[in-house]
């Protein structure tokens, strides 16, 4: 059970724990908290696959979201059966990442061609991303944040939804978290030992190991979701921050090491991709059609694809033309209509930051007032949270950073409620540190007393 035990020195300023006396407060009773709201995230995602299967069955449909879930599920299915990597026709070999498609291919293999088999497969993953958040918060503050994190990530109404849908959010979110902490090892090593966040030394050969892990860990990530393209650059910064590494140098270095271990993660796929296209294709070549359906005349901020059935330039131009052709074409909107622009991206955040969902069928109703509810109480805790660890400034940038990257990136292309779903995990961490200290406590199950070192 080493979800539950605790971490040597799992704050950066260190404390002393003492178990409270009451019999209650046992490592096993500990132990049994942390597995019933382990199967309370995992049952409430399995009833969910359960009731979406019924309803999109009983409709005569496959997906609930329909579109980007019928282009994942055919690339699953190809690669299950060692076919061509593509989609359309004429075949587009780069449109996404293998990521998410190579997860569906793992459950067709085992499960067979049930789309019921893979949401629980999705079920199962959204719940391991609640250990993950459950082990990021544990690892940063205290075993009581921790449980309240986990409570927080596991009856959250929009996750529990989201968790099982044939989409790349909840798989892109396992790798956000794994991401986030591998880097805190790297943020919190230091040379005088293991006393804080981690225990890697930078003075040698040997400490290249930290970045590298980082990097190939968040280049995993950018295979699922390539705007995660960007963390590394954000994780250089971060290390530039970092406490417990002196010296511009080993910071440099580090920061370098992180870099070029996303790129090693990435380069068999975009060798892959010289191979069909002539390009060394890192992420792939949907870039310029989602760039253009947020910067042209007739955007609102949502997502309208239709212009690609319009006007028909895959049947003219090879898919890299038509990656670059759209790109030209927004940066051109964007020069000619500055004011448009900024008009597009106040509706764009106005779109990611929404406590419910937009999409037409799925707003209004009981559902939305639920939403309504949690994200106020979301939203206050979370303010709370960063009250209460402001003198911990690393901590809460590690945390909201991926929540910023994602608030940039989607006033530029479009936005969703769905692209912020991913990074509310680590968010949920800084809203479970401003909950009130005796749910802390309770949680814990010891009451934490600060030292004087």
């Amino acid at each position: 059970m080493s979800g539950v035990k605790p971490l040597a020195g799992s704050a950066v300023c260190r404390t002393t724990t003492t178990v409270a006396s009451d019999p209650f407060f046992t490592e096993r009773r500990r132990a049994g908290l942390f597995w019933s709201l382990l199967f309370l995230a995992l049952a409430l995602r399995v009833a969910a696959a359960w009731v979406i299967d019924q309803k999109v069955s009983s409709s005569g449909g496959r997906f609930l979201i329909e579109g980007d879930a019928n282009g994942y599920w055919e690339l699953g299915q190809r690669i299950a059966a060692g076919e061509e990597y593509a989609i359309h026709s004429p075949p587009r070999r780069i449109l996404r990442t293998p990521g998410f498609p190579l997860l569906l291919a793992a459950s067709i293999l085992l499960f067979g061609d049930s789309v019921f088999a893979a949401s629980l497969v999705m079920a199962v993953t959204g719940t391991a991303c609640c250990w993950l958040t459950f082990r990021l918060a544990e690892r940063l503050f205290d075993r009581g944040t921790a449980f309240c994190a986990l409570l927080l990530t596991a009856i959250s109404p929009l996750q529990i939804g989201s968790n099982v849908q044939i989409l790349s959010e909840t798989w892109f979110t396992f790798w956000v978290l794994l991401s986030l902490l591998s880097l805190v090892p790297v943020l919190w090593q230091s040379r005088e030992g293991a006393a804080g966040l981690g225990s890697d030394n930078i003075g040698g050969a040997e400490g290249l190991w930290p970045g590298l892990r980082t990097g190939m860990v968040t280049g995993l990530g950018v295979l699922v979701r390539p705007g995660w393209i960007l963390w590394p650059v954000i994780a250089a910064f971060l290390v530039q921050l970092a406490p417990g590494l002196r010296g511009l140098w080993r910071k440099v270095v580090l920061a370098g090491t992180i870099c070029v271990g996303c790129w090693l993660a990435l380069v068999p796929w975009a060798a892959r991709n010289y191979g069909v296209s002539g390009h060394w294709i890192h992420t792939s070549l949907w870039s310029g059609p989602s760039l253009y359906d947020g910067l042209n005349p007739l955007a609102t901020g949502s997502s309208d694809m239709r212009f690609l059935d319009d006007e028909q330039l895959y049947s003219k131009m090879s898919e890299y033309d038509v990656n670059q052709h759209y790109k030209r074409r927004s940066w051109q909107f964007v020069l000619a209509n500055p004011a448009r622009v900024m008009q597009l991206a106040y509706w764009k955040t106005l779109r990611y930051l929404s406590p419910t969902l937009q999409a037409t069928g799925f707003s209004g109703g009981f559902f939305s007032i639920i939403c309504v509810v949690w994200y106020g109480f979301f939203w206050t805790s979370l303010c709370a949270g960063v009250f209460k660890a402001r003198s911990a400034p690393l901590k809460l940038a590690l945390l909201a950073a991926p929540f910023l990257q994602f608030l940039l990136v989607h006033m530029v292309f479009v936005g969703s409620v769905r692209y912020r779903l991913p990074v509310e995990f680590p968010l949920s961490v800084i809203c479970a540190h401003g909950l009130a200290s005796p749910m802390q406590r309770f949680f814990a199950g010891f009451r934490p007393t600060v030292s004087a070192d």
